[in-house]
């Protein structure tokens, strides 16, 4: 292909490229704020990249037209979108603007809104100094929307401290409010049907910690008729979960356990959804599968692990790990869980003392050090055995250094095959210059190759399989956002179809076929481009289109048996 033929087809790109995003700007100019945050609200459930350039866009307009209250609202929803630590950083954000427009409506709704963040963080003291202020201060501004929101707030953090008659007197309140203005739902600044919803779900929630199963089947009813009217199908999968919840506490565990796994079966987002797995977990026990009941509650054992952060309400989780592994006679785990168990016990004393009385504990303090010191007691005969063990480390560390040796060799012989690796999937320029009537003549459909799929039609396969060759060749799997259910429509099909034909014709599931497009495109430019190798992990990553330098890292290394780093280091100590 010729140079000047190269020269064109970018020109016309960029030409492309630039009118569609000039078009897309005259376009969003176009709108009224309110207009600006309806398209948000509704990207914000389809399209991620486009609720973000729509923030984005709306975050500058705001400020070219110094609109502090429209600022505030856009910093609003970019902290409401983004996760932690940056949506506390626009929460502050979004209180400064606030204070800045000196207009006590807008300055409550920050003190509301970085209450809503830190909440969601489950910093729950900061959450409620913020929530009472904005109390306060609507109360003294007679906003009854927001002193309405902070009803609602204030309520989750006393079904978080397990005060559920106080909170449930609240939530018929707050309730009332907001079902009585479902008709202002579209107001600026204001979502009534949102917080309608949200209501409705935690006063679901109380009912069915105070045992009010009978008044949970009229609200249950309520809200799925109301979900189906206005088409609010991503709030189903809650609701469902609350009917899981509510046949828990009611001793229905088949019931319990049928609904929490569809809840986990709809929602279509990125939240763990610990609380579906916690009840699950003590369903499964209850009725007498031990093991999976374990599997799942060493779910929330793993989140703990991960964040240090475990809700009250979860402690029983750790009860039931006790009794399983004492069952099983392993002293080492229930070692584990008695320590974590106790430390957890420390915190919730020290910083929810009310809470802490209302534990209903299986469990004490004393019982928890009498089972601990019986365990420690029973491996007393073991320590012998460990001071041998010591002796038997000393050679093993002259065996580990022989075997760091061995690995660095390793190492060594693995980074100069992937050196060596070419590119199988590059077509030469004849074949790309080849006539489209020539190549159909040449080319005889191979109906055995795309017949391997029962039910499914090969001309359908063939066409799938050619759009995701252009799609790996325009290196589309660059972005962040893309996901299997995504791709398959943009593809025209569904992800059930679309999950099959990547198995089936890339061997593997769809993320390791995305992850290993992308490493391949990192591999290939460390190789060839000097800047990148000067990059750090976390740029290649966010470059490549990672959610994270540790998922990064973890897929390099199960594609390459590198870590980058270390790759990376070769590559500098080769140049």
């Amino acid at each position: 292909m010729t140079l000047k033929y190269h020269f064109i087809i970018l020109f016309l790109l960029f030409v492309n490229l630039f009118t569609n995003f000039h078009a897309q700007t005259v376009v969003y100019s176009d709108l009224t704020n309110e207009e600006i945050e309806r398209k948000i609200d509704e990207y914000s459930n389809t399209d991620p990249a486009k609720m973000w350039e729509l923030i984005n866009f709306y975050i500058k307009k705001s400020k070219t037209d110094q609109n502090n209250e429209a600022l505030f609202y856009a910093y609003r929803y970019a902290s409401i979108a983004s996760l932690y630590p940056l949506n506390i950083k626009y929460a502050d954000s979004a209180l400064l603007i606030s204070k800045k427009s000196d207009t006590k409506k807008i300055i409550v709704e920050g003190y509301l809104n970085r209450g809503n963040i830190n909440m969601s963080e489950e910093f729950y003291e900061k959450a409620l100094d913020d929530i009472l202020v904005a109390n306060k201060l609507s109360q003294e501004s007679g906003n009854i929307y927001i002193f309405n929101k902070t009803i609602y707030i204030i309520a989750q953090n006393k079904i978080y401290l397990g005060q559920y008659d106080d909170a449930n007197k609240e939530l018929v309140i707050c309730l009332k409010f907001f079902k009585e203005n479902l008709q202002n739902k579209n107001s600026f600044g204001k979502n009534y049907e949102m917080y309608y919803i949200y209501s409705l779900m935690s006063l679901i929630d109380s009912n069915t910690k105070l045992g009010k199963f009978k008044e949970n089947k009229t609200l249950l009813t309520e809200a799925f008729e109301y979900l189906e009217k206005n088409k609010l199908d991503q709030y189903v999968p809650y609701f469902v979960s609350s009917e899981g919840t509510n046949a828990y506490y009611s001793k229905d565990y088949t019931t319990a356990i049928s609904k929490l796994s569809e809840a986990i079966r709809l929602y279509n987002d990125q939240w763990q959804h610990n609380t579906e797995v916690y009840y699950l977990g003590l369903s499964y026990w209850y009725t007498g599968k031990e093991k999976l009941a374990v599997k799942y509650l060493e779910e929330i054992d793993k989140h703990y692990n991960k964040t240090k952060k475990l809700d009250p309400n979860f402690r029983s989780a750790y009860e039931i790990l006790i009794k399983y592994y004492k069952s099983t006679g392993n002293t080492k785990k229930q070692l584990e869980y008695i320590d974590k168990l106790m430390f957890l016990d420390k915190s919730y004393e020290k910083n929810y003392k009310y809470l802490y009385q209302r534990i209903v504990k299986e469990y004490d303090t004393k019982k928890l050090i009498a089972e601990k010191n019986e365990i420690e007691s029973s491996l007393h005969t073991q320590r012998i055995f460990f001071i041998t063990l010591v002796i038997v480390l000393a050679f093993a560390f002259v065996f580990f250094a022989f075997r760091i040796h061995q690995e660095k060799q390793k190492y060594k012989k693995r980074f100069d095959e992937i050196l060596a690796q070419q590119k199988t999937d590059d077509v030469p320029d004849e074949e790309l210059l080849l006539d489209a009537s020539d190549y159909q003549h040449q080319q005889k459909f191979d109906y055995d190759f795309y017949n391997k799929i029962s039910g499914l039609n090969p001309i359908f396969v063939e066409n799938i399989l050619k759009q995701l060759e252009i799609f790996e060749n325009d290196n589309k799997f660059l972005d962040p956002q893309i996901s299997q259910k995504s791709l398959s429509e943009d593809l025209g099909t569904n992800s059930t179809y679309f999950s099959k034909i990547i198995n089936t014709y890339k061997g593997k599931n769809f993320a390791l076929y995305i992850s290993d497009l992308r490493l391949d495109y990192i591999i290939d430019h460390l190789k060839t481009d000097v800047k990148y190798i000067n990059m750090d992990v976390k740029e290649l990553a966010n470059i490549a289109g990672f959610s994270s330098a540790e998922n990064f890292s973890d897929n390099f290394r199960r594609k390459f048996e590198l870590k980058p780093s270390v790759f990376i280091k070769m590559m500098k100590d080769k140049l």
